[in-house]
């Protein structure tokens, strides 16, 4: 299977970069398995790049919504070029609240500042 993601750690922060335009099921069921592993158990602050998406398969978004897809994650800062897309998450996010506090930005400065109140006392 080609390289879908790229995951690192930077200033106590898991930095998860989505590489491909479309994903599917299996493709992230295989981002949430290598993530878990590098977690080992510990809960991080988690910056997710998905600016180069331009699909997720149903299935692929029901996979996202499943318990285990948050474990090892105290909140998620998602980056996207699309303002729209930015406005419409965060107002469902706060009807249908995720299970660790997640918002949308279209800026990486702004998301990277937002997760820093989440840093401490990880576990």
């Amino acid at each position: 299977m080609e390289k879908t993601f790229d995951a690192f750690f930077e200033d106590d922060i898991i930095h998860v970069t989505f590489i491909s335009e479309h994903y599917t099921e299996e493709m992230i069921d295989e981002a949430i398995k290598q993530r878990l592993e590098m977690t080992k158990d510990r809960i991080y602050p988690m910056f997710a790049d998905i600016s180069r998406v331009k699909s997720f398969t149903r299935e692929a978004r029901q996979r996202l919504a499943q318990k285990d897809a948050g474990l090892g994650t105290k909140a998620v800062a998602i980056l996207t070029n699309s303002k729209a897309q930015e406005v419409l998450y965060n107002f469902f996010n706060t009807i249908y609240k995720a299970p660790a506090p997640a918002k949308m930005f279209t800026n990486k400065e702004k998301a990277l500042e937002w997760l820093q109140q989440f840093k401490e006392n990880r576990n």
